[in-house]
């Protein structure tokens, strides 16, 4: 059976964006590089609903098979998944792989919702119907816009979409946004509100294709928390920014050099081994230096240390990944040191 992935949440996009970008090869002994030379991109998410039903999926090999599917599981008759197999077969699906090549096979998934498939939500009021969210020809994805409203097969981008603009070098602050949408989805599904039926939504799945990869995550609401998927917390957008801008005051040229010379007073190696003793200097000089600003706005510490850490250690790496043995100069760096947003 062709699996369709679990749908991550944020904060696992994030490091993942995060990886691509930075990702520069492999070194001489096989292992892969990362170092971060240039801000983080932003991307456009387009965002659809996610449906409270049971996972499905029908794949179509090469030698014109056709299995239909749970997230698990390869369905029959005798071993089904709230009847998908036999509503499905009763079906012509010709439609579905009419004008679409593929080698070896196509597997287009979708939720399988409606009556007596969940409880609690608006959809689970409507007769069972199959909306088609992804499908993947000869495992990559593709857009899919097909449905057929006759036989109760919709298509996920048939209801309301959304848009939103992520920077990942302040990925955060578009959390609150994120989650007012959600809210808005739960406390109104636009899938069961499109068949006339008023009622509780699940969230908001978000999807973007960058530079060749495909990017995937949900949000959801409390109502559904059960299901071990964290809400997104809300944030200070004004103490994130006070805090991002506190960090590009404190963190100059002199203070990051002088943390090079810290690591050669007490024998460290310049380089990215010794980049847990570099920070730890850093965020100790910062903390006891700046003592009176940081209570003055007050500042959360802990938060200050993450994003201290966090600058801290892209200029590190920037400048001493590749040369762990040299011998560098007590002199100051000449080159501006590259500070981004993290």
């Amino acid at each position: 059976m062709i699996k369709f992935p679990s749908i991550e949440q944020f904060r696992n996009v994030i490091r993942e964006v995060h990886l691509n970008h930075d990702y520069q090869g492999k070194d001489e002994e096989g292992n892969p590089v990362y170092r971060h030379q240039s801000p983080y991109p932003t991307i456009n998410f387009t965002g659809t609903v996610k449906i409270h039903g049971t996972n499905a999926g029908i794949a179509k090999y090469k030698n014109g098979h056709i299995e239909y599917q749970s997230r698990e599981n390869v369905l029959s008759l005798t071993k089904d998944n709230a009847q998908f197999f036999l509503n499905m077969n009763a079906k012509n699906l010709d439609f579905l792989f009419d004008g679409i090549e593929f080698n070896e096979h196509i597997a287009i998934f979708g939720e399988w919702c409606g009556q007596s498939i969940q409880k609690g939500v608006a959809v689970s009021e409507l007769q069972k119907m199959f909306v088609i969210f992804a499908c993947k020809v000869d495992g990559e994805w593709i857009d899919f816009i097909k449905s057929d409203p006759n036989q109760r097969i919709y298509n996920i981008n048939d209801f309301k979409k959304y848009e939103v603009e992520i920077d990942f070098n302040n990925p955060e602050l578009v959390q609150n946004h994120l989650g007012e949408l959600t809210l808005e989805v739960e406390q109104e599904c636009p899938v069961g509100k499109h068949f006339g039926v008023s009622g509780t939504g699940e969230g908001i799945v978000w999807k973007a294709n960058y530079n060749g990869r495909y990017y995937i995550f949900k949000t959801k609401g409390e109502k559904h928390s059960a299901s071990k998927v964290k809400t997104l917390a809300s944030v200070n957008v004004d103490e994130i920014n006070s805090i991002n801008e506190f960090v590009d005051y404190v963190l100059t040229e002199s203070r990051l050099n002088q943390g090079i010379d810290k690591l050669r007073e007490v024998g460290k190696e310049v380089s990215q081994k010794s980049t847990g003793d570099y920070l730890r200097w850093i965020v100790n000089d910062v903390l006891k230096e700046e003592q009176d600003t940081i209570i003055e706005n007050q500042l959360d510490p802990k938060k200050l240390n993450s994003a201290i850490s966090n600058k801290a250690r892209l200029w590190f790496l920037n400048n001493f990944w590749y040369d762990p043995f040299i011998q560098y100069s007590s002199q100051p760096i000449k080159t501006p040191p590259r500070l981004h947003q993290v």
